[in-house]
């Protein structure tokens, strides 16, 4: 059952709809989930391509071939591989609350040009 029932409705331009429609595309996420990831500190990634995941199976399948033939400290050496990968290539990185502000603060200075004092 869906527990999704609370709402958060926001304005944006037409362009920033567009932005944010291209963002989570490129993440296979729809703009609901792209957004509820953003703000609650998470940068989705963009979706690697097909043979990335292939090699990715093969690389894991290859630690299970060999696991029984390798030393313990190389088969630890190959299960860190295969975590970094996932780290920095598949899961969601979780930013800090100072980060998020530091870049909406990027954000809104964008949106608004450069100021007349200035």
């Amino acid at each position: 059952m869906n527990d999704k029932n609370a709402r958060i409705e926001l304005r944006v331009t037409q362009s920033e709809k567009k932005k944010i429609a291209r963002l989570a595309e490129s993440c296979g996420l729809s703009q609901s989930e792209y957004v509820r990831q953003r703000t609650l500190g998470y940068a989705p990634r963009t979706v690697p391509p097909d043979v990335f995941f292939d090699f990715y199976q093969t690389l894991c399948r290859l630690c299970d071939e060999v696991a029984d033939n390798v030393s313990p400290d190389t088969e630890r050496k190959l299960l860190e591989v295969v975590d970094e990968i996932q780290q920095r290539l598949l899961l969601p990185e979780k930013s800090s609350a100072k980060q998020i502000c530091k870049e909406v603060t990027t954000w809104q200075q964008q949106a608004s040009g450069p100021s007349k004092d200035g």
